[in-house]
């Protein structure tokens, strides 16, 4: 393998919680976090804030009860944990007062957002909203296998990942013990649609992080609930999934990132993790300017040097990684990779031993337009 020879300094980026941060000037954070596990911050009179614990480097996922027609609708569930049940059970007979429960909301298929949910519609046997791609995309992966599928070995093969790190890749299915059975129906969720439970509720998909993520908008409450598409201090991980190795994620979040900036700054947004804040449209900004960032280091990276993804992983991500950090960084790179080759900005060619790899194209000054679907 040839020397690299980098252009650029590196950042020091955590791939699950990439920091960008911003400045107090930027947007506003007017809620404290939750001072107890079962205690929810009142946001207002029919939208209460939770906080459920994850054992994970971003220890928490933030949930809503929404008031609306016969009781309260949940937003998002955290993990299936024995903890996670019991602060549940706390907030039913504390906070909520005996109150209905009469439906379960995910806004994506991610464990720690859906976790619960099958555990909470049978519960209170109430429907489950779900957009279609997030209900099916979640029946639909594969149990954990015993040995990683040749379809599997090829993708990580050509993204340059060491033969030795493949068992490794195995992790990505492992959480069948953080989720309870999921519900055998779904009422489905569908973009500019209404929430059947209360019409003031509108829902908007976006896209990238998940197939069809489902934000909620609320223009009379001016509430944004934008689970992981929109999030305070830390950049969405946006990834080429295995199970859809030629997609192109990154052109999808943008979009919807262009759609996210028509939100006024007073809005209140409630993300998925992280504070609460206002200055939507200013946190849309710094994430544009973020991506531009990562997409120079690579160019620059990949000028005088032919690098595969996985050689990218150590320019943009230069520390030690766990086993799960580092496919998520692997698939960012491979979502900014695949983004600038299907827009000309990269060329990808095939060595000898099987792997892509990349070289900036001279002479090109932007990365817009080109087709949304390359191979590379």
């Amino acid at each position: 393998m040839q020397k690299l020879k980098l252009t650029v300094p590196v950042r020091e980026e955590f791939v699950a919680e990439q920091q960008t941060a911003s400045s107090p000037e930027a947007i506003a954070f007017p809620y404290s976090p939750p001072s107890s596990k079962a205690e929810p911050v009142d946001i207002s009179p029919d939208v209460k804030w939770l906080r459920m614990p994850m054992p994970y480097a971003l220890d928490h996922v933030n949930i809503y009860l929404v008031r609306v027609a016969g009781g309260w609708l949940i937003v998002d569930t955290g993990l299936d944990s024995s903890e996670a049940r019991g602060i549940w059970e706390e907030v039913f007979s504390g906070p909520l007062g005996g109150e209905k429960v009469v439906g379960v909301y995910c806004t994506h298929y991610h464990v720690d957002h859906v976790g619960l949910a099958g555990y909470l519609a049978e519960r209170w046997r109430v429907p489950l909203f779900m957009t279609y791609e997030e209900y099916f995309t979640l029946r639909g992966w594969p149990d954990l296998p015993k040995e990683v599928p040749w379809q599997h070995a090829e993708f990580f093969r050509r993204a340059g990942l060491p033969q030795e790190l493949l068992p490794q890749t195995l992790v990505m299915f492992d959480f069948s013990r953080e989720i309870s059975p999921m519900p055998l129906s779904f009422v489905r969720l569908q973009d500019r649609g209404h929430l059947p439970l209360d019409e003031e509720w509108q829902v908007m998909v976006g896209r990238g992080h998940s197939p069809e993520h489902a934000l909620l908008l609320s223009k009379a409450r001016k509430i944004l609930i934008s689970g992981d598409q929109l999030l305070p201090s830390i950049s969405t991980n946006v990834s080429v999934s295995v199970m859809n190795p030629e997609d192109d994620p990154l052109s999808h979040w943008l979009a919807s990132l262009d759609r996210l900036a028509t939100i006024p700054d007073d809005v209140l947004v409630l993300p998925g993790h992280g504070l609460p804040f206002r200055g939507a449209r200013k946190r849309v900004k710094e994430l544009q300017s973020h991506h531009r960032r990562r997409f120079q280091v690579i160019l620059d990276s990949c000028t005088d040097n032919d690098l595969s993804a996985y050689e990218l992983v150590k320019v943009l991500y230069p520390f030690s990684l766990s086993d799960f950090d580092l496919q998520l960084a692997l698939g960012e790179c491979l979502a900014h990779v695949r983004y600038l080759a299907c827009r000309g900005r990269l060329e990808a060619r095939l060595d000898g031993e099987g792997i892509n790899r990349y070289r900036s194209v001279r002479g090109l000054r932007t990365a817009n337009g080109g087709a949304g679907f390359c191979r590379g």
